[in-house]
């Protein structure tokens, strides 16, 4: 009978194999034990963190529980290298893009601490308790975490990737989670638990817009320097025309925008199955985060940018015409203020999972996972103020209104599997080993370098270690590894793609891109239990 069981498990285990998709910053940073089980855990559900992966598994705890744990990216890793399209012959005969044959690597995170604001760094800690009375079937408990995260920072300033986003960060930070779980009978649980918490998004991006247009004035720019016809030309198109014109592989300006909800709040819901000693099963539903963004951003702009806007009110025909085209025509070296993200949404999920325990000392996991991404339809930033460079945009087929930034999304609805194993060597140690293939939810159409999010295979490895009934301590070390991008030109209508009216934003037309992305994730965790 023991071998019949073995040989189930066995067969069960790998019969979910499967392959999906997914998004790369979600449950990176909840917990230890589930990350180095693969965050299959649904149905071995990992200590106080249950309150995020399964609440139903506090009915497994005991009178008190403290936790305390901390993730830090040992290295955090993504090249971009951008190449010339053999067969683009350029912006009228313009096809001398500096970028070209370059690449840039990060140099470090970002991320957005409340109160504290924008730092240049990457770390998130998770900290929960929970509370049980003897023989009660009632559990309790409290947590603090981070769902998901990712923030980039490009630190050098000739880095080609800049013009994509020097810096990005996309996070949310649960603050305050109650839970409580319920034992129903011996062998199921339910739970639930509330998460209250901040949503905070932010980028630096320096500014340039490669088009047929753009190289336009740049053309007529260079030929009418020497064009001054007396009187004549101070009414009608004063030289050179256009201020200069604007460089077509240049710099235009800078952005620089950070935007939070302090207080959005979310459910989890999860049920915990345990018909035989041998396997279990549990689910959980996440609940979906709806967000209202706000806060500041900065407009810098360029001298070749003043020039041109001055230029439209240089003489009163071209003020007319600027009149006309609703076009800007006084320069302002800096644009400031408020910005709304008009709503963000962290989309629901859902988690099943089975463990098999073939062996005494074994036991295998594996969870499918699905989350609704494709809500997120687009972002749309609105700024308290007409932006110039909008304006500008505009009269050349940008959709959105003069103080909109409109960036379409358009993503994917995500599914994956993913795999852990526990070896229980002695009563004191244990060690852990998970899988998670993680294919991205972004559409290559919308792929851009404020999003670079790409498909991951992580492979986790770990230990548990009880130093005494009181205390013990779990660790893990994470190998993320991307598979390569690669996103050949007019692909993307956010990174390269080579029609004018796709200004909003480009900032890399005519090259094909490629991204390669590791990184090392080291985690530790606490707990005391009394």
């Amino acid at each position: 009978m023991k071998n019949i069981r073995v040989l189930l498990c066995v067969f069960l285990y790998f019969y979910c194999v499967t392959s999906g998709h997914a998004t790369m910053h979600e449950q990176l940073a909840v917990s230890t034990k589930a990350m180095s089980l693969g965050n299959a855990v649904t149905a071995y559900p990992p200590g106080i963190m249950s309150i995020h992966y399964n609440p139903a598994g506090l009915s497994l705890l005991e009178n008190k529980e403290f936790s305390i744990g901390l993730l830090w990216p040992i290295k955090l890793e993504v090249t971009s290298r951008f190449y010339k399209d053999p067969d683009f012959e350029g912006f009228m005969g313009k096809n001398d893009d500096p970028v070209a044959g370059t690449s840039g690597s990060t140099g470090g995170g970002a991320m957005y601490l409340p109160f504290l604001g924008r730092k240049h760094f990457l770390a998130a800690p998770n900290i929960g308790m929970s509370y049980r009375e003897p023989e009660s079937k009632w559990t309790f408990g409290f947590g603090i975490y981070a769902p998901f995260g990712v923030g980039i920072r490009h630190a050098d300033d000739d880095d080609p990737a800049r013009f994509g986003g020097a810096l990005v960060y996309n996070q949310r930070l649960v603050y305050a989670a109650p839970a409580v779980a319920c034992k129903m009978t011996d062998t199921f649980s339910m739970g639930f638990s509330v998460g209250l918490g901040q949503t905070a998004e932010g980028a630096e991006v320096v500014l340039r817009a490669p088009n047929d247009i753009v190289a336009l004035t740049d053309v007529l720019g260079e030929a009418t320097k020497g064009l001054e016809i007396p009187v004549l030309s101070e009414l009608t198109l004063p030289a050179p025309w256009f201020g200069g014109g604007l460089p077509t592989y240049g710099r235009l300006g800078t952005l620089s925008l950070d935007v939070h909800d302090d207080l959005d709040n979310s459910f989890n819901v999860g049920f915990l199955w345990k018909p035989a000693e041998w396997i279990s099963f549990g689910g959980v539903y996440q609940s979906e985060a709806k967000s209202k963004l706000h806060g500041k951003y900065v407009f810098d702009y360029s001298r070749e940018w003043q020039s041109f806007v001055n230029w439209f009110g240089s003489s009163p025909t071209t003020i007319i015409v600027a009149a006309i085209l609703d076009l800007p025509f006084q320069a302002v070296s800096r644009q400031s203020g408020t910005v709304f993200l008009e709503e963000w949404t962290q989309p629901q999920r859902a988690q099943v999972g089975v463990m098999l325990r073939p062996f005494e000392s074994l036991r295998l996991m594996c969870d499918l996972h699905w989350a609704d991404w494709s809500v997120i339809k687009k972002d749309v930033f609105v700024f308290d103020q007409d932006i110039q460079i909008l304006q500008v945009a505009r009269l050349l087929g940008y959709p959105g209104a003069k103080n909109e930034l409109i960036l379409e999304r358009n993503m994917k609805d995500t599914y994956h599997v993913s795999f852990g194993a526990e070896w229980q060597l002695t009563d004191r140690f244990c060690l852990r080993a998970g899988y998670e293939p993680r294919p991205t939810s972004v559409q290559e159409r919308y792929f851009d370098l404020t999003l670079p999010v790409q498909s991951w295979k992580i492979y986790s490895c770990g230990a548990g270690i009880r130093l005494t009934y009181e205390i013990s301590v779990d660790l893990a070390l994470s190998y993320l590894k991307g598979d390569k991008i690669k996103i050949p030109n007019n692909t993307s209508k956010f990174l390269n793609s080579t029609n004018f009216t796709h200004i909003i934003y480009n900032p890399y037309a005519g090259l094909n891109y490629e991204q390669e992305t590791e990184a090392y994730l080291a985690l530790i965790n606490i707990t005391y239990k009394w």
